[in-house]
């Protein structure tokens, strides 16, 4: 359950994701530079290592969303997590090649995914789908884009978000961030499942997470919690830049 956003700038881009899950979930840990092969990597992660975003020291963002409508009873026991995916891929500095890496990967027992890879150097977003049995990939413009999953339902989610996406679009925002911050706390058009932000009995957005490539240089903020319910939602957690660390 999640909602992925996109912003191209003139040097990069920006990128915000709410991470939506169980209440029951415990808390994940706040991004932290990590060695990814020859380079440096930030991400949140989870207690056993896993994330669902993170980007390298070359520009490189990868963002992971749950594939609900691929689920089916049929699957069987998953025996392994689709969080161990990025730290292992952002090991590489160029699509070619991370894309062999992935193909490479032994997904047995992972459950369905989608994964969205965003290159910079070659202003190029790929999508890779899992849907159990087969790796797929497809290629999107480098143009503002919204991705979105819910347990409930991927469709209605798309729907719904899709939106409340489009009616924050009807403005002229001129700080990329803080309208990005703005969009991933909203209700449009009342708090619940299929809102931004999302409220269920047992379920909610967890965190909200942004990271900026600007010139070679990486940023990473991260909210933990409900972003609506943030006392100061323009003053997120913000770790050092890295540049040229390679």
């Amino acid at each position: 359950m999640c909602t992925l956003s996109f912003l191209p700038r003139k040097h990069g881009y920006i990128a915000a994701m709410n991470r939506d899950e169980l209440r029951s979930r415990p808390a994940a840990l706040p991004p932290a530079t990590q060695q990814a092969g020859g380079l440096f990597a930030l991400y949140p992660s989870e207690s056993g290592g896993g994330t669902w975003v993170g980007a390298n020291s070359g520009g490189i963002l990868l963002a992971l969303l749950n594939w609900y409508a691929m689920e089916t009873a049929t699957l069987g026991k998953k025996s392994r997590s689709r969080g161990e995916l990025i730290p292992y891929l952002l090991q590489e500095t160029e699509p070619e090649k991370l894309e062999r890496s992935l193909h490479n990967t032994d997904l047995s027992g992972v459950y369905p995914f989608r994964l969205f890879g965003f290159f910079p150097d070659g202003q190029q977003i790929r999508e890779w789908r899992w849907n159990f049995r087969n790796l797929t990939m497809e290629s999107h413009a480098w143009q503002r884009q919204h991705w979105f999953s819910s347990s409930r339902s991927d469709s209605q989610a798309a729907a719904e978000r899709g939106a409340a996406c489009a009616e924050a679009w009807k403005g002229d925002p001129t700080d990329a961030s803080a309208w990005l911050r703005g969009l991933h706390a909203s209700h449009f058009t009342e708090p619940g499942p299929f809102s931004v932000c999302v409220h269920r009995e047992d379920a909610a957005t967890v965190s909200y997470t942004e990271a900026e490539w600007n010139r070679g240089e990486l940023q990473m903020d991260y909210l933990p919690g409900n972003p609506c319910q943030a006392s100061q939602p323009l003053e997120l957690q913000s770790l050092s830049n890295f540049a040229g660390r390679r």
